[in-house]
C-alpha cells in the first residue's frame, strides 16, 4: 500500500472524531435569573435551575448558562463572573 491511499483515511477518520467532540459538546444559553432559595435559581422563562454550593445572590441578572442533558461540566456563569455548578435543570 503506498502512502497516498493513506493519507485520506487519516484526515477521514481525524474529520468523523472532531464531528462527534463537537456534538458531545454543551449548549451555552443566555438566560436571566434571580435566586429563589439556596442553590435555587429560576429564569424569566420559568425554568429552574439547582446548583451546588453557590452563593451569588442575583435579582434578575443576566447569565450564561452552559449545559448538556447527561453532562458532568454543567456550569451557570454570573455577569460578575461567579461560576456556579449546575446539577440539574427542570421546569
Amino acid at each position: 500500500m503506498d502512502r497516498k491511499s493513506v493519507v485520506p483515511i487519516r484526515a477521514v477518520i481525524a474529520l468523523a472524531l472532531l464531528a462527534a467532540a463537537g456534538a458531545a459538546s454543551a449548549e451555552m444559553y443566555a438566560v436571566n435569573v434571580r435566586r429563589i432559595d439556596k442553590d435555587l435559581y429560576k429564569t424569566d422563562g420559568g425554568v429552574y435551575i439547582q446548583t451546588k454550593y453557590c452563593y451569588e445572590y442575583s435579582y434578575g441578572d443576566d447569565a450564561v448558562l452552559k449545559y448538556e442533558a447527561y453532562g458532568y461540566d454543567n456550569k451557570l456563569i454570573f455577569d460578575s463572573g461567579t461560576t456556579c455548578e449546575v446539577v440539574k435543570v427542570f421546569k
